[in-house]
């Protein structure tokens, strides 16, 4: 089956509106996205839809607006079949100011029926016998380049061309066990936004070890956190490559002053000036709080 891609708007509303002609009202959807790994910031990179008949994708890098995929995401009278919906539904509303609308989220479903591996891949090769793809080879594939692998984009239809069979396998297993209730439940929840705590959390706030640092600690790290933010955004290059997210926890965990840690802590590869200029705001405020208790 040959990938059809929606190239603009027009393109977008004339497939919704061929669905609703034939009176299609669920597709499976997953998305493609960058955060933070190989340039500075989130991004949606690309949208995989199967409707039963058709395998398409949106690529949101190409489009002059989001008017097209804020329909189509926010389409009430379309359900949309996914995995794991969550970071998403953050990521859409951070970057285009959508609202994921009418989403049957099948994550919930695994959690209840306790696979003892929640993974996509997992959870296929379990119920349904697919193969997992070369997921590792991916996990790293730059979703910002143009054009897109052949491969690559094999691996992205790789799972939503499943989901319609998985979603008929889980909720066959949740209705004998007596769980459809929870479950649906559950997806209205995440929907309301009553489960959506980690969607709602500030960057800082999801380093790892966060939340392991005392309060004193914590005010260092989010203030350094906030200037390798600002010096990675003028750079164009993902936060960790400015100073690394390990480093920086190491910082204020054991509030070191070694000038050298900070310094060597800078990614070589950046000017010198720069480099200087970050060396300069870090030590200062390593310094303004070196007497701070705790």
């Amino acid at each position: 089956m040959s990938v059809i891609e929606l190239k603009n708007d027009h393109e977008i509303h004339r497939y919704l509106d061929a669905l609703d002609e034939r009176g299609q009202k669920t597709v499976a959807v997953d998305v493609e996205a960058e955060f933070n790994l190989h340039c500075y910031g989130e991004h949606l990179c690309l949208v995989q839809i199967f409707d039963l008949e058709n395998e398409v994708v949106i690529d949101p890098l190409r489009l002059k607006s989001s008017e097209g995929i804020k329909r189509f995401f926010e389409k009430r009278d379309l359900l949309k079949v996914m995995y794991d919906s969550m970071s998403d539904a953050a990521l859409l509303e951070k970057a285009y100011g959508i609202r994921l609308k009418s989403v049957l989220d099948l994550r919930p479903a695994v959690a209840l029926l306790d696979y003892p591996k929640q993974g996509l891949a997992y959870v296929l090769e379990e119920e349904l016998g697919v193969a997992p793809l070369d997921k590792k080879k991916f996990q790293q594939y730059n979703w910002m380049r143009r054009p897109i692998d052949k491969s690559a984009l094999e691996y992205a239809m790789g799972d939503v061309r499943h989901l319609f069979r998985l979603k008929d396998a889980l909720l066959n297993k949740l209705g004998n066990r007596g769980l459809l209730d929870a479950f649906f439940l559950q997806n209205l929840m995440l929907q309301d936004g009553q489960n959506g705590r980690k969607n709602r959390q500030e960057k800082y706030e999801k380093a790892k070890g966060y939340y392991r640092l005392d309060k004193g600690r914590q005010e260092l790290f989010k203030e350094l956190f906030f200037v390798r933010d600002e010096f990675a955004k003028k750079l164009n290059k993902p936060p960790d490559y400015v100073f690394s997210n390990a480093r920086l926890l190491d910082l204020c965990k054991n509030r070191i002053h070694d000038p050298d840690f900070v310094r060597q802590g800078i990614n070589p590869r950046i000017a010198r000036p720069v480099r200087e200029e970050i060396f300069s705001r870090f030590a200062e405020i390593v310094q303004q709080r070196q007497e701070t208790p705790g």
